[in-house]
Protein backbone atom coordinates (compact mmCIF):
# COMPACT_ATOMS: atom_id res chain seq x y z
CA UNK A 1 0.00 0.00 0.00
CA UNK A 2 1.31 3.43 -0.91
CA UNK A 3 0.47 6.14 1.62
CA UNK A 4 -0.06 9.55 0.03
CA UNK A 5 0.12 13.07 1.42
CA UNK A 6 -3.67 13.45 1.44
CA UNK A 7 -3.99 10.40 3.68
CA UNK A 8 -1.32 11.68 6.07
CA UNK A 9 -2.95 15.11 6.28
CA UNK A 10 -6.43 13.62 6.75
CA UNK A 11 -5.15 11.31 9.48
CA UNK A 12 -3.57 14.26 11.26
CA UNK A 13 -6.86 16.20 10.97
CA UNK A 14 -8.80 13.25 12.39
CA UNK A 15 -6.44 12.93 15.34
CA UNK A 16 -6.73 16.66 15.98
CA UNK A 17 -10.53 16.52 15.74
CA UNK A 18 -10.67 13.66 18.26
CA UNK A 19 -8.44 15.63 20.61
CA UNK A 20 -10.64 18.73 20.29
CA UNK A 21 -13.80 16.74 21.08
CA UNK A 22 -12.14 15.20 24.12
CA UNK A 23 -10.77 18.54 25.36
CA UNK A 24 -14.06 20.43 24.95
CA UNK A 25 -15.96 17.66 26.72
CA UNK A 26 -13.46 17.73 29.57
CA UNK A 27 -13.60 21.53 29.80
CA UNK A 28 -17.40 21.38 30.01
CA UNK A 29 -17.15 19.24 33.13
CA UNK A 30 -14.75 21.71 34.76
CA UNK A 31 -16.66 24.97 34.46
CA UNK A 32 -19.47 26.29 36.63
CA UNK A 33 -20.37 29.30 34.48
CA UNK A 34 -23.44 28.79 32.33
CA UNK A 35 -22.13 31.33 29.84
CA UNK A 36 -18.83 29.46 29.46
CA UNK A 37 -20.68 26.13 29.27
CA UNK A 38 -22.80 27.44 26.40
CA UNK A 39 -19.72 28.58 24.48
CA UNK A 40 -17.92 25.29 25.10
CA UNK A 41 -21.02 23.31 24.07
CA UNK A 42 -21.16 25.19 20.75
CA UNK A 43 -17.47 24.52 20.17
CA UNK A 44 -17.91 20.85 21.12
CA UNK A 45 -20.76 20.49 18.64
CA UNK A 46 -18.64 22.08 15.91
CA UNK A 47 -15.73 19.78 16.75
CA UNK A 48 -18.03 16.74 16.56
CA UNK A 49 -19.34 17.87 13.16
CA UNK A 50 -15.78 18.41 11.91
CA UNK A 51 -14.74 14.96 13.17
CA UNK A 52 -17.73 13.44 11.37
CA UNK A 53 -16.84 15.22 8.11
CA UNK A 54 -13.19 14.15 8.23
CA UNK A 55 -14.16 10.57 9.14
CA UNK A 56 -16.61 10.35 6.23
CA UNK A 57 -14.01 11.78 3.83
CA UNK A 58 -11.44 9.24 4.98
CA UNK A 59 -13.88 6.33 4.81
CA UNK A 60 -14.93 7.33 1.28
CA UNK A 61 -11.30 7.54 0.19
CA UNK A 62 -10.45 4.20 1.81
CA UNK A 63 -8.04 5.86 4.27
CA UNK A 64 -10.04 4.83 7.35
CA UNK A 65 -11.72 1.48 7.94
CA UNK A 66 -13.39 1.69 11.36
CA UNK A 67 -15.27 -1.61 10.95
CA UNK A 68 -12.20 -3.77 10.22
CA UNK A 69 -9.72 -3.43 13.08
CA UNK A 70 -7.05 -5.66 11.55
CA UNK A 71 -6.98 -3.75 8.25
CA UNK A 72 -7.06 -0.43 10.10
CA UNK A 73 -4.13 -1.42 12.31
CA UNK A 74 -2.13 -2.40 9.22
CA UNK A 75 -2.98 0.93 7.58
CA UNK A 76 -1.98 2.79 10.76
CA UNK A 77 1.38 0.99 10.84
CA UNK A 78 2.02 1.79 7.18
CA UNK A 79 0.99 5.41 7.74
CA UNK A 80 3.39 5.72 10.68
CA UNK A 81 6.19 4.15 8.63
CA UNK A 82 5.49 6.57 5.78
CA UNK A 83 5.69 9.55 8.12
CA UNK A 84 8.88 8.27 9.73
CA UNK A 85 10.34 7.55 6.30
CA UNK A 86 9.47 11.01 5.01
CA UNK A 87 11.14 12.58 8.02
CA UNK A 88 14.24 10.49 7.35
CA UNK A 89 14.29 11.49 3.68
CA UNK A 90 13.01 8.13 2.40
CA UNK A 91 10.39 8.55 -0.34
CA UNK A 92 6.86 7.42 0.63
CA UNK A 93 6.15 3.85 -0.43
CA UNK A 94 9.82 2.86 -0.60
CA UNK A 95 10.79 0.28 1.99
CA UNK A 96 13.83 -1.97 2.25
Amino acid sequence: MNINQDQIIATDLLIGAKSAVRNYAYALTETTSNEVKNVLQRHLNSAIEFHDAVSKYMINKGYYIPNDMNRQIEMDIQSAQAVIGSQAGIPTGVRG
